[in-house]
């Protein structure tokens, strides 16, 4: 593929300025996920996931490094325009900063929204361009967050991803906004504890037209009550949002807890 060729010499010199005296002990360091919400099937909720996630991210004190994969419709660099970053998979120069971007290990979260119509071509190229080997190989943690659907699209999809990935981990999430109530957990099966799936439960309509209207933030509301919202509702808002960014903890506790016993292989935990 001319993309995946023009991007290897890249990829071989895009961190050579991350060493030297100057670079702290592993042990010290900080590790950097990459953080990609895929999934084959239109209308499922990335966006919404990818928001939860960057706000979440956010509350730490660092805006993580977003890309947007799905400019059109309801679009990230809609609600983060001086945040995400809009990358095209079919203009060379845009395919290469993006994973030259991706692969830098600097301590910061990124995020790819990836859009249905870029989820082959994104997993081709990576895999063509060895990206998640490369990635683990710099200490980067590459985590597929794959949005789950009925559809046998995505059935299969999430199967084949989870066989021939190799570095990287795909972990299901289950959105009941989307889902509403349907039961998938057999198809999207995990054999890592690092993989349990995220569960997101359903925002009332009215709450998610409002978060839509208005534009909030989602780490905005975590620790205060949004204005213009009547008090039940942001009460109701503010209550769901701290429930969902605890699935994300969770989720990075696991992660945290793989790489310890991976460190330490005669340790239990």
């Amino acid at each position: 593929m001319p993309g995946s060729q023009a991007h290897k010499p890249v990829l071989e010199h895009a961190n050579e300025d991350s060493g030297g005296c100057g670079r702290p002990p592993a042990a010290e360091k900080k590790h950097t996920s990459i953080f990609i919400i895929a999934c084959p099937r239109p209308q499922v909720g990335k966006t919404f996931v990818a928001r939860l996630l960057i706000d979440f991210l956010r509350l730490k004190g660092t805006d993580p490094v977003v890309f947007d994969l799905n400019p059109s419709g309801d679009a990230l660099c809609d609600y983060l325009p001086g945040l995400a970053q809009v990358a095209d998979l079919s203009e060379i120069r845009s395919q290469m900063a993006m994973f030259d971007r991706l692969i830098v290990d600097d301590a910061i979260a990124k995020v790819v929204d990836l859009s249905h119509t870029s989820f082959e071509r994104f997993f081709t190229i990576a895999q063509e361009i060895a990206f998640f080997k490369e990635a683990v190989g710099r200490s980067i943690e590459p985590v597929v967050l794959f949005i789950a659907d009925p559809h046998s699209v995505a059935i299969n999809a999430y199967a084949d991803l989870c066989s021939r990935l190799r570095g990287g981990i795909t972990i299901p999430v289950f959105n009941d906004g989307t889902l509403k109530g349907q039961k998938l957990r057999k198809e999207f099966p995990f054999a890592r504890a690092a993989a349990v799936p995220l569960y997101i439960s359903a925002l009332s309509p009215m709450l998610k037209a409002q978060m839509e209207k208005s534009r909030y933030s989602f780490a905005d509301v975590h620790e205060r009550l949004p204005p213009g919202i009547p008090i039940g509702l942001a009460f109701e808002l503010r209550s769901w949002t701290r429930r969902t960014f605890l699935e994300f903890r969770e989720l990075e506790l696991r992660l945290l807890l793989e790489k310890l016993r991976a460190s330490l292989p005669g340790l239990r935990l």
